[in-house]
């Protein structure tokens, strides 16, 4: 399976799911040349005058200042984790963290606000909230926005103004399938596509927490895997959603834009470009077992799609790493991309230490989308409490 958040765990309450694998893979990253170890080569091919000014949001090289991200936990009843604040140069965490828990996170107006989903309570319902965040990476007061979804939401996309969001959402019952959802926040209106499976409840398409929406609102991509009429995989799929689609089933109303079998490399993540004419897939292909005494090669590889036809344009970038010696839940290849199109972010590894007292340490690549130069970042999860042990993130940027 794949999808931008991962290591995900639902249980509603009374009835436990599955959980669904995301990715199937912890991808990682041989070091980067140095030319494209320092921030500032990724953007040695414009003119000092086609760079943005830099703002409270972004840095003048376009980039934003922050990311945030949620950290996912074995241990977690409902899949939310605690909400974190990283500087992007660096992926150190700010002074002041928010102290806040989220199901699903997301960014808009160039990482100056957040979208982030809470459950409602004890129900299996979720509601939405925005936040600053300030130039100093302090998350403001959450506001509430949208109306109360049944369900627990899994994943969140957004337009590039926050005005229309995107959102799947598990059912609340043992074989009850979940729902893709379109929320006009000023309307309050939300249109839905059900007989979606999201952590092993019933439905046609099998989708992990990966969603993207093009700038204005218009398209969704994400990744999952198909079921034939018997509930057996029949293979990997990327799917685009026109949000002004009639109302009905997901597979009735979304368009298959790549096929691969399900023995292949993992379609781990999609994100749209911002005029959703073309989007970036990571993949993900593994090689070897990990045992007691042995690690796997674990390979992703960022090509550049049409969306027309999944066509392959260009290879943005190919993260290999080795010795990797904990498979987990499948770290896979999240991704988040700039607001301006020129960058992506993508957490590509999750290395654990000798024991889960360890604080596991995720690599991340920020890549150029123009140059594909890249550099990494590196930084700790927080380390194992009893049984709970952070087997991944979702990442808003």
């Amino acid at each position: 399976m794949a999808g931008i958040g991962v290591g995900r765990r639902v249980a509603l309450p009374v009835i436990t799911f599955a959980v669904i694998t995301l990715g199937c893979a912890i991808a990682g990253c041989g070091a980067p040349n140095q030319a494209a170890s320092r921030p500032e080569t990724l953007v040695s091919k414009h003119s000092a005058s086609s760079r943005p000014l830099a703002s409270p949001g972004l840095t003048a090289a376009g980039q934003p200042r922050y990311f945030a991200d949620i950290v996912r936990a074995s241990g977690s009843a409902t899949g939310a984790g605690p909400v974190q604040i990283r500087y992007s140069a660096t992926g150190a965490l700010v002074p002041r963290q928010p102290g806040t828990y989220a199901l699903a996170i997301t960014a808009y107006d160039s990482g100056r606000w957040l979208l982030i989903a809470q459950q409602a309570g004890d129900a299996c319902a979720s509601r939405l909230y925005r936040a600053t965040l300030s130039g100093r990476g302090v998350l403001g007061r959450l506001s509430r926005i949208g109306p109360r979804l049944h369900g627990l939401v899994w994943s969140l996309a957004a337009d590039t103004d926050g005005k229309i969001v995107g959102t799947t959402v598990a059912g609340c019952e043992k074989g009850q399938s979940g729902y893709l959802a379109v929320i006009h926040i000023r309307a309050g209106s939300v249109r839905r596509w059900g007989s979606v499976n999201l952590g092993g409840t019933g439905g046609s398409l099998a989708l992990g927490f990966g969603l993207s929406m093009s700038a204005d609102g218009r398209l969704l991509a994400f990744t999952g895997e198909a079921t034939s009429t018997g509930g057996t995989n029949a293979g990997q799929r990327v799917w685009v959603l026109r949000t002004a689609a009639q109302a009905g089933t997901l597979a009735q109303r979304s368009r298959v834009v790549l096929s691969r079998p399900s023995s292949g490399p993992a379609l781990s993540s999609v994100v749209l470009s911002a005029a959703g004419k073309s989007f970036y897939l990571c993949t993900v292909s593994t090689t070897g077992t990990v045992t007691a005494h042995k690690t796997v090669k674990q390979t992703a590889v960022i090509t550049a799609r049409r969306t027309s036809d999944g066509t392959s344009t260009s290879t943005l970038a190919k993260l290999t790493a080795t010795g990797v010696n904990f498979l987990g839940q499948g770290f896979g290849c999240p991704m988040a991309m700039t607001p301006n199109g020129r960058y992506l972010f993508a957490p590509y590894r999750l290395h654990y230490g000798n024991s889960t007292s360890v604080p596991p340490r995720v690599s991340a690549a920020v890549i150029s989308i123009s140059s594909h130069a890249w550099r990494t970042v590196s930084f700790q999860l927080p380390g194992s409490g009893g049984m709970s042990v952070a087997d991944g993130i979702t990442v808003a940027w």
